[in-house]
């Protein structure tokens, strides 16, 4: 395939940033439209899945959260709710024995640092739906990199998904950080499907 340019990208008026500079710039706006939520308090759901969920404390054996529930309760149980969330339930583990029990600030940083890093990969996502990479190949095979066709329109679509206030119900509260975990595994898959 031959590489073209996006017809209207020279008309988006954003500077045309280097790859790197790109996702820093997205990265931090995404920080700054988010951190203010770093000192919330546990919210909705947040009682349940955190608070009062057994499988997050050091005592609870860690083969209990491939058993339970997203909410500790056993999945065999009726008063079982069902959703297999196992990998969440691990993250908010960690995030308890790094936090030191049931602080929330512990829980918030590592969303909005989360959201930030998934902001930025999509730089390159937005890039590929788009206009497209190029791979721009070295004599001989080597060298050469990855470059991006349409530079502005990427820089300014993850822009908007980085402030976008619909991502505040996925980033804010605790609960919420499923939503998080999915979306980098969404881009990962991206990722790895054009790498």
């Amino acid at each position: 395939m031959a590489p073209f340019d996006v017809y209207w990208d020279h008309h988006i008026p954003l500077p045309k940033l280097p790859p790197l500079k790109a996702k820093i710039t997205v990265a931090t706006v995404a920080l700054l439209c988010f951190i203010n939520s770093y000192d919330g308090d546990f919210v909705f759901d947040d009682s349940e899945a955190i608070i009062n969920n057994k499988d997050l404390r050091p005592t609870t054996p860690l083969s209990n959260i491939w058993n339970n529930d997203f909410w500790g309760s056993n999945l065999s149980s009726n008063s079982s709710h069902k959703s297999y969330r196992p990998l969440t339930v691990l993250t908010f583990r960690l995030n308890y024995l790094l936090a030191g029990g049931h602080y929330p600030v512990g829980f918030h940083v590592p969303n909005v640092v989360l959201h930030a890093v998934i902001s930025a990969l999509m730089v390159d996502v937005f890039a590929v739906l788009i206009g497209g990479l190029s791979h721009a190949g070295g004599s001989g095979g080597g060298g050469g990199g990855v470059q991006n066709l349409a530079p502005r329109a990427s820089l300014l679509a993850a822009l908007m998904f980085a402030a976008h206030p619909v991502h505040t119900e996925s980033v804010s509260p605790v609960g919420a950080g499923c939503v998080v975990c999915d979306r980098l595994l969404c881009v990962n898959t991206q990722y790895a499907t054009h790498a």
